[in-house]
């Protein structure tokens, strides 16, 4: 693992800090620049030779389920001959096409079953920073990845300050970054307000585990130093549980009913694992209930009207019917295109075969990410979906059987409960396609996938430092 104050932890922080600065990363400037520093992080792990631990020591299913997912979009780029690309399902529509404006000159050409080859290389390159970031924590020292969750927790605290000041400045502030379709609601550094939620979403279980963390670890200290006071431990709550303040008020002034939702089933589950984890359940339940009483009342002061109004029924429910008619225009369309799928990121492209009987305008993502996948990847979007909720479901099984001395594990469950917002999220819409999104929800992932100190023996943990991490 990587000493403490290493050149490489402060380079992934700032990775991770720039990524949602512009637009969340999602412009191909920003992305580009994403993708060339995910392949620097990725070469100096393998440099240093932590590339193959880092890869080997994830479970298995997580494992297959990510070589299926950089390998397959693959194949759908290899070029095949015409008769065969022409006999594929759903493809007969695009050969039609083809007869009729090239005539023979379409005849004999080698094509990829991708629908769109480039737009499915671009979707691939897209998935290097998340696997960079899942990668890269899993080389750092567990004192490192407190240090690291501290840092985005005040980041995201600064995102939520920065959507209430849009949201209290007006229209015309420049505090819109110059993001002219999202005046009235909170976006942050994101375009859409629905991104900034899934975010906010994710982080907020993250935040109340900190703060149990750190009473644990200051309960742990006090035992052995009577009438001591640690000054800047107290600081470091208050500006963590400021930061939890501001993103549960923030959330509610984004208007997303999919991210206030899966925020409230985010900090239920917090309190509940952290209960059945026996670690601080009583800090926990407190946390949690401080935040959410303070949240409101401060929801309550600067008014509840224009958040309320997005919960009326007749606005629900024409939103629930688009939905609903989006996701089942695309399995028709995935339907068609069984079993190799559209192509990766290929869907903006594709779908207007099948929007007849959906709204009209131009939709380029699903508002459902598991329809979405099965429309492009085919079968193997199923198959990858399956690995990784049972790598998910065996890793926080095991997080929460283990002795409730290890505080560091307190995190590791935060961090886990943390990926079920976005997992709700991601049924409503498509915050996973905002590369800083994927950034910070692979970041988590690999924060409940840590090592820890499990493998070290009982002498070392109790010694060394980075197996007891304090927050910093």
């Amino acid at each position: 693992m990587e000493p403490a104050g290493s050149t490489f932890f402060w380079s992934f922080s700032l990775f991770l800090m720039l990524a949602p600065l512009y637009k969340a990363g999602n412009r191909p400037l920003p992305l580009l620049l994403i993708e060339l520093a995910a392949i620097g992080l990725l070469l100096t792990l393998a440099v240093r030779g932590a590339l193959r631990p880092s890869w080997l020591g994830l479970p298995r299913p997580l494992l297959v389920a990510i070589g299926i997912l950089l390998a397959y979009p693959l194949v759908q780029l290899v070029p095949m001959p015409d008769a065969v690309w022409r006999a594929l399902p759903g493809h007969a529509p695009y050969a039609a096409v083809l007869e009729r404006y090239a005539g023979t000159a379409a005849v004999g050409i080698h094509r990829a079953i991708s629908v769109v080859p480039s737009a499915t290389e671009y979707g691939w390159l897209a998935l290097l920073p998340p696997l960079a970031c899942l990668l890269a924590v899993q080389w750092l020292a567990p004192a490192q990845v407190v240090r690291l969750l501290l840092m985005l927790a005040i980041f995201t605290g600064a995102e939520a300050l920065l959507g209430l000041v849009q949201v209290g400045m007006g229209g015309e502030s420049i505090f819109y970054l110059r993001n002219d379709q999202a005046y009235g609601t909170a976006t942050g550094t994101f375009v859409n307000r629905n991104h900034l939620a899934a975010m906010l979403a994710m982080m907020l279980p993250v935040i109340v585990g900190l703060l149990v963390y750190s009473v644990l670890r200051g309960r742990h200290h006090h035992r052995h130093q009577a009438f001591a006071f640690d000054a800047e431990a107290m600081s470091q709550r208050v500006l963590v549980f400021a930061s939890a303040v501001l993103v549960l008020l923030c959330l509610m002034f984004t208007k997303s009913r999919a991210g206030n939702a899966s925020a409230l089933v985010g900090l239920a589950f917090s309190s509940i694992l952290l209960v059945r984890a026996r670690a601080g359940w009583k800090h926990a339940n407190l946390v949690v209930g401080g935040i959410v009483v303070i949240g409101l009342l401060l929801a309550a002061l600067i008014g509840l009207a224009p958040i309320l109004e997005k919960w009326e029924p007749d606005p629900l429910r024409l939103s629930a019917e688009g939905r609903v008619a989006i996701s089942l225009a695309t399995l028709r369309g995935a339907i068609e295109f069984l079993p190799f799928g559209s192509g990766l990121s290929t869907f903006a492209s594709v779908f207007p075969r099948f929007q007849v009987e959906v709204f009209g305008g131009y939709i380029d993502h699903a508002h459902n990410d598991y329809m979405q996948m099965f429309m492009e990847l085919g079968l193997a979007a199923p198959v990858i979906v399956t690995l990784l909720f049972v790598a998910y479901a065996r890793r926080m099984t095991e997080l929460l059987r283990r002795e409730p001395g290890r505080s560091f594990a307190v995190l590791q469950i935060a961090a886990g409960v943390g990926l079920l917002p976005m997992i709700l999220h991601s049924l409503f819409e498509f915050s996973l396609h905002m590369p800083a999104n994927a950034m910070w929800y692979a970041t988590l992932a690999g924060v409940m996938l840590h090592p820890g100190a499990e493998s070290k023996p009982a002498n070392d943990i109790r010694h060394d430092e980075r197996s007891q991490p304090q927050l910093p």
